[in-house]
């Protein structure tokens, strides 16, 4: 069982191992390389056979449970010591603090969403972008455009007992999924990908590293969300019957036997520091 930590405490050694695993991966040409993982994305970020999973439904959160544990797997081929880091974007608030910082993520792209000129993921030397709605081969970013959610939005997300409601998509106005998505106020997902902006404000985000870090965060305040409502497939909605998403006992695609039932308790694979 791996321990995932916040960002701006991991080493200097931790940080390196990190990186070099993504590297690797990303270097790696056939199977699931980090390419796989982006192409995931975006093929999922919309509907899929009329039925959403990714995105603007209650399968937002389980979806990218199962798929940071599946990237988390993929990066322990190369760095066996290697866990997921967190990003708390709540403490965490400038463009050069953690974890944008020159040995870690790199910092803002130049000139306003523009290529990303510091750290091992400048240029498209270092870091190319093959798989894209652009036509850039840099990464890119335009930060602090907007502002990042606060401590206090977080809290008052955690405390909304519902999981989800109807109509079970980005219109729900109650219920704690579509708040931490992002469409329904306060907005904490979305409102993080469009302040670091460049490929993070994309439907292919993971092409940014710091991706990862983003998802970790919101996958941690939903572990502290059951941790307060619980972790048993009651506070899962909807639990059946319903077209159009992913109910309790239905499978994740793409992954075969993996159902929102099934990640609900990750504490036998992972737990956060």
């Amino acid at each position: 069982m791996g321990v995932r930590k916040n960002a701006r405490n991991l080493s200097s050694t931790e940080k390196a191992a990190f990186v070099s695993a993504v590297k690797r991966l990303k270097a790696q040409t056939t199977g699931r390389n980090y390419d796989w993982f982006v192409t995931t994305h975006l093929n999922y970020f919309a509907a899929v056979g009329g039925t959403r999973y990714a995105h603007q439904s209650p399968s937002f959160l389980p979806w990218h449970r199962q798929y940071l544990i599946e990237f988390e797997r993929a990066l322990q081929v190369y760095e066996p010591s290697v866990t997921l880091p967190y990003w708390d974007w709540t403490v965490d608030r400038t463009t050069t603090g953690a974890p944008f910082t020159a040995d870690f993520m790199g910092g803002n792209g130049s000139g306003g969403n523009g290529p990303v000129t510091t750290g091992p993921f400048a240029g498209a030397t270092n870091w190319r972008i093959t798989v894209s709605s652009t036509t850039s081969t840099s990464l890119r970013r335009a930060m602090g455009s907007t502002t990042l959610p606060s401590a206090t939005q977080v809290s008052s997300v955690l405390g909304v007992s519902t999981y989800d409601a109807a109509p079970w998509n980005s219109s729900a106005t109650s219920g704690m999924r579509n708040r931490m998505e992002g469409w329904s106020t306060p907005n904490l997902h979305n409102a993080v990908h469009v302040w670091v902006g460049g490929h993070m404000g994309q439907q292919d985000s993971p092409n940014d590293p710091v991706f990862w870090l983003h998802h970790c965060n919101i996958d941690r305040l939903w572990s502290q969300w059951q941790t307060r409502w619980g972790f048993d497939a009651g506070h899962y909605l909807p639990a059946a019957g319903t077209s159009g998403v992913v109910d309790l006992d239905e499978t994740l695609q793409p992954w075969t036997g993996v159902t929102p039932a099934s990640v609900l308790n990750h504490s036998s694979v992972y737990t956060y520091a």
